[in-house]
């Protein structure tokens, strides 16, 4: 079992969501550097490349690189670009071990914004490619991909209860995805904070609570 003090070459991979920068992941990434991890914010075309596509690319670069182990820390549609990359992963033995994925606020399932805005023909085009593999249909979105075998840990928003965007996030939600929404079923932990989608990223606690579960596999909680 992987401990903190890795004998085995080991990075972490920080993942964006849709429509981010990777910026708004240096915070975190400067605690998991604190605590003398490897680690590399992935950058990606999120408005123009396909979900598969970008995680198969990512798959062929983590290949390139060599490391024993990797473990992902996702936002977001990063989630999901990590769930495509086992598709890949799963397929060649030569592939590193995926140790643990801290996924804050995943569309595990989709979410109703993305429902909502795909009927509007203008907003498909400016949203690009994507927007279908973010809705709720269990055919074309969030659920179609992969589920993980290795160890994860979700990190959820409960902001609201109320309707944003005029789109029916009428139950728990982060102001994006509804709670029930984040989750695959096989979750070893399960964070739950009041913040907002884009404001976990930014939370003291989330930023202890993902090195707990890279570290452990397991939440401090608090």
């Amino acid at each position: 079992i992987l401990s903190y003090n890795l004998e085995a070459s080991h990075k972490i991979y920080l993942i964006h969501g849709y429509g981010g920068l990777g910026l708004e992941l240096k915070k975190i990434q400067n605690t998991i550097k604190k605590n003398h991890f490897k680690s590399k914010v992935i950058k990606y075309p999120s408005l123009s490349k396909e979900i598969d596509s970008i995680g198969k690319a990512l798959f062929d670069k983590i290949k390139q690189e060599a490391y024993d182990t990797i473990s992902f820390v996702t936002h977001s549609m990063g989630g999901l670009i990590v769930r495509s990359l086992f598709g890949y992963a799963q397929a060649d033995k030569t592939f590193p071990v995926i140790h643990r994925i801290v996924m804050i606020a995943p569309p595990n399932k989709g979410s109703p914004l993305a429902d909502y805005f795909k009927e509007f023909k203008l907003v498909r085009a400016l949203a690009g490619p994507n927007l279908k593999n973010l809705t709720t249909d269990s055919i074309v979105g969030s659920s179609k991909y992969p589920i993980p075998t290795s160890e994860v840990g979700l990190i959820v928003g409960v902001k609201s209860k109320k309707k944003r965007f005029t789109a029916p996030l009428v139950r728990e939600n982060d102001g994006v995805v509804l709670v029930e929404d984040t989750k695959m079923g096989i979750e070893r932990d399960v964070y739950y904070i009041r913040a907002s989608h884009t404001g976990l990223l930014f939370n003291k606690k989330v930023k202890a609570n993902v090195i707990s579960f890279l570290k452990f596999g397991k939440f401090v909680q608090g």
